[in-house]
Parts: C-alpha cells; sequence; structure tokens
C-alpha cells in the first residue's frame, strides 16, 4: 500500500552549531542587561532569547525528535506505510535546531537587526509549530495509537500537522483557507474605525481616508502615514481599543481572542512582522522567490492567488514604506494595514463574495 500523496515533500539539510560561552561573559551579559534595560519598544523586547525553562522545554523535544524515527521502527508497518512522515519531523527537528541557535546568539549579544529575513520568519513561527505538533507526536509514539491517529491526520492535515508535514500544493490552499477567514473580518474592523472618528475638523484627515476605503478605493501611503497620530494616541491606539475592536483585530492576524492578553499579543505581532519588513527592506523584494513572496503577502492581509510577482512586490513595498516609518506608539497603524491596504482588493473580495 502505497503512502498517501500528501506527505511526499522534500528535507532540507544542514545543521547549524551551537556557540558556547563562557561562565565569565555570561556574568558580563547579565550584568549588562540590568544596568541598561532596553525600552519596551526596542527590537530586544520583541524578538527575544529563550529563557532558562525555554530552553529547557526545547532542548527536551529536540531530544525527543532525535529519538522519534526510533520509536517508529518498533511499529513495521506504520513505518513501511508512513516513512515519509519522517521526513516533515526532521524538518520540523532541523527548524528547532536552528531556531535554538538564533536564541543562544541573541543571548550572545546579536543585535535582531543583525537577523536574516529568513530566521526571523523561522523564530516567529517555530514556537507555533511545537505547540501544534508536541502532542500529536507524544501521542503517535505510544503503543497502538498510530494506526488511529495516521487515519486522522489523513483526513485532517490542516487541523493536526504543521507547514513542514504539508505538501506545496497543501500549503497554498491551507493558506488560502485560514485567509478566508480573515478577510471575513475585515467590515468588522472597519466599522470599528468608522465609530472611533473624532468630530469636527480634528477628525477630517481619518474622515477623508475612510471615504475613500468605503467608496472602493485605497489610500496611497502618503495619505495613511499623514493620519498615524490618531493611531498613536486616543482614539486608535492599541490601549485605547475596544473589547470587540480587539477581537475582531485578533481574528484578521491570526491570534487567539482570549481575554487576557489580547493587546500583548497584538502589540508584539506587530513588532515582530515590523522587524521582518525591516529585514525584507534591507535585503530587497527581489531577492524572494515567488513562495516566499506569497507567504509574505498572507501574513500581512493581501491574498496574493492568481497575482504576478509584480503585484505582489508593489503591495509588499507599500506595506514596508509605511512600516519603516511607525515606531513603537504608533504600531496599531500596522495592525490596521490590511484593512487601509487591501480591504478593497479584488483577490481579497474574490474569497467571500
Amino acid at each position: 500500500m502505497a503512502a498517501p500523496c500528501w506527505l511526499f515533500r522534500n528535507a532540507r539539510y544542514g545543521f547549524g552549531r551551537t556557540k558556547i560561552i563562557s561562565p565569565q561573559i555570561r556574568v558580563t551579559a547579565s550584568v549588562s542587561k540590568v544596568s541598561t534595560a532596553p525600552p519596551k519598544d526596542s527590537p530586544s523586547s520583541i524578538v527575544k532569547p529563550l529563557a532558562k525553562t525555554g530552553q529547557y522545554v526545547f532542548s527536551k523535544f529536540k531530544f525527543f525528535l532525535e529519538g522519534y524515527d526510533k520509536i517508529l521502527q518498533k511499529f513495521p508497518v506504520a513505518y513501511r506505510l508512513h516513512q515519509v512522515f519522517v521526513v516533515g519531523t526532521k524538518d520540523l527537528y532541523q527548524d528547532v535546531r536552528t531556531y535554538m541557535k538564533i536564541s543562544q546568539d541573541l543571548r550572545s549579544g546579536k543585535s535582531v537587526r543583525e537577523l536574516t529575513r529568513r530566521e526571523l520568519e523561522l523564530y516567529y513561527w517555530v514556537p507555533r509549530d511545537i505547540l501544534k505538533m508536541a502532542p500529536i507526536l507524544a501521542i503517535i509514539s505510544l503503543p497502538g495509537t498510530n494506526f488511529v491517529m495516521f487515519p486522522l491526520i489523513y483526513l485532517f492535515p490542516r487541523r493536526l500537522l504543521t507547514w513542514q508535514f504539508w505538501s506545496l500544493e497543501q500549503r497554498i490552499d491551507f493558506s488560502v483557507e485560514l485567509h478566508k477567514k480573515k478577510v471575513h473580518n475585515y467590515r468588522s474592523v472597519f466599522r470599528h474605525l468608522q465609530a472611533n472618528v473624532p468630530k469636527g475638523e480634528e477628525g477630517k484627515k481619518l474622515l477623508s481616508v475612510f471615504h475613500k476605503l468605503g467608496s472602493g478605493t485605497h489610500p496611497t501611503v502618503a495619505e495613511i502615514l499623514d493620519i498615524k497620530q490618531y493611531f498613536s494616541s486616543r482614539p486608535l491606539r492599541l490601549s485605547s481599543l475596544s473589547r470587540n475592536h480587539l477581537v475582531a483585530l485578533c481574528r484578521i492576524h491570526g491570534k487567539s481572542t482570549f481575554f487576557l492578553g489580547r493587546k500583548r499579543r497584538l502589540w508584539k505581532h506587530g513588532g515582530f512582522v515590523r522587524e521582518m519588513d525591516l529585514a525584507m527592506a534591507r535585503e530587497g523584494l527581489g531577492q524572494m522567490d515567488l513562495s516566499e513572496l506569497r507567504w509574505a503577502c498572507f501574513l500581512r492581509g493581501f491574498n496574493p492567488m492568481g497575482l504576478s510577482k509584480r503585484d505582489m512586490v508593489h503591495y509588499l513595498q507599500d506595506w514596508i514604506n509605511i512600516s519603516s516609518s511607525i515606531d513603537g506608539d504608533s504600531v496599531s497603524l500596522l495592525l490596521h494595514c490590511p484593512i487601509l491596504l487591501a480591504y478593497n482588493a479584488p483577490s481579497n473580495w474574490i474569497l467571500i463574495h
């Protein structure tokens, strides 16, 4: 019996080496950190190395992945039918190793701005991948469970697996499906924005931008930056948004809507995306292939399917121009850019109409 086609994909190899830090250097770094704590909106307060507890958890998970292939070999039938499943596990293992190396580099004093775009993207996704895959791999490693779990994985790959286990076709299909759910919440966020326009002359610029969105067009980058002050103070700064507004904003960014920590999750997401934006600007959008451009567009609220590379680059360039002009106080503006830049995009509207 052949393994299901969705399991097949190419593995990536090449293992990084972890730099060892002497105790003396570690103590010096610790003292320096106490005396010069970074400001809240600095890159190092968003993209941080693992804490000791996190290091322990990640190292244990990496050790588990190292022996996972041996565990499957104890069940010959499952091993023969699902050997390709191990390829995804090896890819995940490699990503975990790279994640830990990046964390160690940051702990050793490497600046966030020295990380590549690819490293930042991996550092963004790996914790979510582990949170999703750890219980699945743990259950499958138990005797007798693979005969139940593998059929479930075959039927529900999007819910039970991470992208390391998906085929290229599945990655695209699942990205479109997730983006469709996000776009369904765009109107709700736009309504909340309209409800917070100050009255009189004070809200004139904001009202002009929203009139464009309501008429089926988009404001220019200059017009969006001209209303930045509304998003760095009342009524649209992140700390001033209503509960329902925060919930809708979490949904368009794929964040949990759990009531504890909503603002923190959105603030961290916006800051992380901004660091990736700056890395894209440093390296150049022309260096990215089509799959990387598609992923970048999906993350930033724009459906790239059916569009040319030029269209994707144009959208991302507009986004970067805005992202590079904001700071931690105006991160709310960046979080609302899917509305300001892509609310009327035909590729988005086609998903819900």
